[in-house]
């Protein structure tokens, strides 16, 4: 899984990209949902085909929803609508678990707790919620793809065409935006990634 990412970075790209890790938090995120047996399952990182795989073939239903590609084509216009986010119209309490990828770094405060109320809509009780935050702003600044391979090996592809605003949390700030979640654990690795597990309140899954 590593050498399609590879040809995708130019030499440039590579210098600055943090390296590839094993993620903790995945692992931990798809064990739990594993157990239930029929998760369902929102991703709203770019598309990439090694991902839908790697949660089609162990969730019961796996949706993509590419929120960066809309954030992109809305701050391109004059006047930003705030339409991007009609595109997470999915039921309320529909999905076991959220994968947010690194969306948070991108957002202002403002449309993260929209953000974060529309995950905390759509999951169900006890669904989980995993983001992933930069501790520092990469060099490239362009969005990127966690590309997931074998043993939850995370390696990060650049995607040129999404360049968009950066935004820096210190941990207390971002994990009080989603004050409404009980985290479940959180890991920093020594690229300077940062991961978090998030869970809804709720004993019974409904």
């Amino acid at each position: 899984m590593i050498s399609p990412t590879s040809r995708h970075r130019t030499n440039s790209d590579a210098e600055s990209l943090p390296a590839g890790y094993n993620s903790t938090i995945l692992k931990e995120f798809v064990d739990a949902l594993e157990r239930l047996g029929d998760a369902q399952t929102l991703d709203v990182g770019p598309v990439c085909q090694e991902n839908i795989t790697f949660f089609a073939e162990r969730m019961a239903r796996h949706h993509v929803c590419d929120m960066f590609s809309w954030l992109k084509r809305e701050n391109d216009k004059e006047l930003r609508t705030g339409d991007e986010w009609k595109y997470l119209d999915y039921p309320e309490r529909n999905f076991d678990g959220i994968q947010l990828w690194d969306l948070c770094d991108y957002l202002k405060d403002a449309d993260m707790v929209r953000l974060v109320k529309l995950c905390y809509k759509m999951l169900r009780a006890s669904g989980l919620l995993m983001l992933i935050a930069f501790e520092k702003k990469p060099a490239a600044s362009i969005a990127n793809t966690f590309v997931i391979g074998q043993g939850y090996r995370v390696d990060i592809r650049p995607q040129p065409h999404l360049e968009l605003p950066w935004n820096f949390r210190h941990n207390r700030a971002l994990t009080s935006l989603l004050s409404n979640f009980t985290i479940v654990r959180s890991f920093r690795y020594h690229s300077g990634i940062r991961e978090f597990l998030f869970k809804k309140p709720g004993g019974i899954r409904d």
